[in-house]
């Protein structure tokens, strides 16, 4: 009988290896490869949710842009302009009572009447300071989401 070198055992017999089994390899392949969709499909929510922030944002900054735009275009139309434009498009007051014709000091904004050289009486002062401190109410648009 021939001893192998080192070895306990007869040389005929074969060297006994742990048989790694197929079945598991698969196994663990599968797990590694679901952890890996799992961590893919977490990474894109991801990128999706980032780029709707972004675009959310962007739309938000063009209907800002857009409401200043329209503000600006109505403050420096005048009625000479539009009326011309409101007849073609067949836009008119519902009754003739809505037409109201103003002076022009009514529409001046802002503006304070001379008093041909009289002080301002305390209660105009206090109205003054009233309106400085407290800002009047105004109506505002509901953000429509």
């Amino acid at each position: 009988m021939k001893l192998g070198q080192g070895r306990s055992g007869p040389s005929w017999r074969a060297a006994e290896l742990r048989v790694l089994r197929p079945g598991l390899w698969l196994i663990a392949a599968a797990v590694v490869g679901m952890l890996l969709v799992e961590v893919w499909e977490g990474s894109r929510l991801a990128q999706l949710s980032l780029a709707l922030g972004q675009d959310r944002t962007a739309l938000e900054l063009a209907r800002a842009r857009l409401a200043f735009v329209r503000a600006d275009r109505e403050r420096r139309a005048t009625r000479a302009e539009t009326a011309p434009l409101a007849a073609r498009w067949g836009l008119a007051p519902a009754d003739a009572k809505q037409v109201i014709a103003l002076p022009s000091e009514y529409l001046a904004a802002g503006v304070t009447p001379d008093r041909d050289g009289e002080p301002a009486s305390v209660l105009a002062w206090a109205e003054r300071a009233s309106r400085a401190l407290v800002p009047e109410a105004t109506a505002r648009v509901r953000a429509q989401d």
